[in-house]
């Protein structure tokens, strides 16, 4: 009898003692959340401030169970945001058995189902997650470094313009669409021509609620340290963009605020920091697939972690264009208590360079960013936020376009130089001034010109620089599609505008950009325009049959009705519904 019943224990065993649970266990502080992360009988898999998600050998009465079979027959988890007043609409979209939880702001379920909205839906997979850690004190900051106050002034709106209208003219930057690819080839192509160490990282979506496979690569750019090189402070973006229109090929997604305003602010600080020397490591990323939850910055930030990689910290960039109308420039800070060491010291370089400005730490909920990727793989990690209550209404939209949603390139300008103070004032720059520092071609456009049956004309069109180079202006370069189709000398023209005319074939596109070319060899590239050959280029004045209406924004994105001399982006609204953008100049 002795035998059978061990036999049977035996046999349970067998069959029940490897199972483990998938639990939920709400935290009320930080000591509760790091108590639990240094108990054996728990693998945690995601965290916040107020809850855990773990699979638990053992329950006990602080464990809310999900799953009692933890991940046996499904590859992910998936919190999704989605407010108590929203719910029973939303479940009645998707099968009730895929819910396995709910709370006011919370629902967990079992299988890819249609997110509430798309970016308020996290993968939980069964990996293992780490508490963030501080590899060292962040530095004090007690007055302003004339350096990084030099670095900050060069932060030039018509840059960051650029980016934005590059982005937003792919049409959409859907994961795994042909834009998408372009748009990761085209930041590599500026990280490189900035001289930075760069890698496309390939990855694939996995298990995602629109599917698996291959995503447009993430793009990692190094600035070595010369002191110590493999200790590393972090920036990055995503360049995807999403709308429900994309999923069915329409390339319909412009993302100019999400996140066209990130990426901007990523290369603009990369622009100007490579002009300078620095003690320690900076790292500029653009990531794809974040819209489908966080999986390009997963997929980097897991790949430091496993490599042993020693980061500093982490500074998010994702919408920092919208201003809402009648508020102040201002900056809403998301990050979990772990991390309260990075968010006091971005407070603290707040405080010393731009004292006026009002920043809050807010605890966001109905959505997330690239910065948990990071703080999921023991990092400090911070996201630095438009607003979290008032934030752009056009993302997701085809109306996520410069005007309507990104609204204050001013504030995005704010944002890019908080960004480089946070990543100046650990990495530490070496020297008074950039060794050599040079600046880009200023109103780059193209302009069509009557062409043949089997030709167009295009006329490039640009003007000097702004002041302030280490080197003298020695000529410019006119590349096409990475290459150099021509060299302009320095003779004035007439109007202060340089150009130049290309021949292209009908129905060909070419990339277009001009280099500023200095006496000291440092070269700065203009702003990529997209060149198209066609064998009726329309000019907008043959489409007024068609304009239902335009407005004129200036270069903070800022609605106006007289114009002075300037640049400025007109905005139509086609009588198909289509929305139309032309940078143009008032002389």
């Amino acid at each position: 009898m002795k035998k059978s019943i061990a036999l049977m224990a035996f046999m349970l065993v067998a069959v029940f003692g490897f199972s483990q649970s998938f639990v939920m266990i709400n935290t009320e502080n930080q000591q509760q959340t790091e108590k639990l992360f240094n108990n054996d009988n728990l693998k945690i898999h995601y965290y916040n401030d107020n809850f855990v998600l773990a699979t638990a050998k053992v329950v006990d009465e602080s464990m809310k169970v999900i799953d009692s079979q933890a991940f046996s027959d499904n590859e992910a988890y998936y919190i999704v945001y989605c407010g108590k007043e929203n719910q029973d609409n939303y479940i009645s979209e998707i099968n009730d058995d895929n819910v396995l939880f709910k709370n006011d702001n919370t629902l967990i379920v079992n299988n890819m189902v249609k997110p509430f909205k798309n970016d308020g839906m996290i993968a939980v997979f069964n990996k293992e997650a780490k508490m963030a850690v501080a590899q060292r004190d962040f530095p004090v900051v007690t007055e302003e470094n004339e350096t990084i106050r030099q670095m900050m002034n060069q932060v030039n709106m018509d840059s960051l313009l650029a980016t934005v209208q590059h982005l937003q003219d792919y049409g959409g930057r859907y994961f795994n669409s042909t834009e998408a690819y372009a748009a990761s080839d085209w930041i590599a192509s500026k990280m490189a021509a900035l001289g930075l160490e760069v890698e496309q990282q390939d990855f694939n979506v996995s298990g995602s609620w629109v599917g698996s496979g291959p995503s447009a690569p993430n793009v990692i750019g190094i600035q070595r340290g010369t002191l110590y090189p493999d200790t590393y402070v972090v920036c990055g973006s995503h360049f995807d963009s999403f709308t429900w229109d994309a999923m069915s090929g329409s390339n319909n997604a412009p993302g100019a605020d999400d996140n066209a305003t990130g990426v901007a602010s990523v290369l603009e600080s990369a622009r100007i920091m490579t002009q300078y020397e620095f003690e320690y490591s900076i790292i500029y990323c653009a990531y794809g697939a974040e819209e489908l939850g966080l999986y390009g910055s997963a997929a980097y930030a897991s790949r430091c972690s496993q490599q042993g990689m020693d980061i500093i910290g982490y500074f998010n960039n994702d919408m920092n264009g919208y201003l809402n109308p009648g508020d102040e420039i201002h900056i809403d800070l998301i990050y979990p208590n772990s991390v309260a060491a990075i968010g006091d010291y971005y407070m603290n370089v707040a405080n010393v360079y731009f004292p006026e400005m009002q920043v809050r730490h807010v605890n966001f909920t109905s959505g997330d960013s690239d910065h948990t990727s990071f703080n999921n793989n023991g990092y400090m990690g911070i996201y630095p936020f438009e607003d979290y209550q008032n934030y752009s209404p056009n993302i997701h939209t085809t109306n996520d376009l410069i005007g309507p949603s990104v609204n204050s390139f001013e504030m995005s300008q704010r944002y890019c130089r908080m960004n480089i103070g946070c990543l100046a004032e650990i990495a530490n720059p070496t020297g008074s001034g950039p060794q050599v520092y040079c600046n880009p071609v200023t109103d780059f456009y193209i302009d069509y010109l009557d062409g043949k049956e089997t030709d167009t004309w295009l006329y490039l069109v640009w003007n000097n620089p702004l002041e302030g180079s280490t080197g003298e202006l020695d000529h410019f370069d006119v590349y096409r599609d990475n290459e150099v189709i021509a060299t302009v000398g320095l003779e004035v023209p007439d109007y202060w505008e340089y150009e130049y005319t290309d021949t292209i074939a009908v129905g060909s596109l070419h990339e277009y950009f001009i280099m500023a070319v200095y006496s000291d060899g440092c070269e700065s590239p203009s702003e990529t325009l997209i060149g198209y050959g066609e064998d009726d280029v329309p000019e907008i004045d043959a489409l007024d049959d068609e304009i239902v209406s335009y407005e004129f924004y200036d270069l903070m994105g800022r609605k106006v009705t007289d114009l002075e001399s300037g640049i400025y982006i007109v905005r139509y609204t086609m009588r198909n519904g289509n929305v139309v953008t032309e940078k143009i100049i008032k002389k």
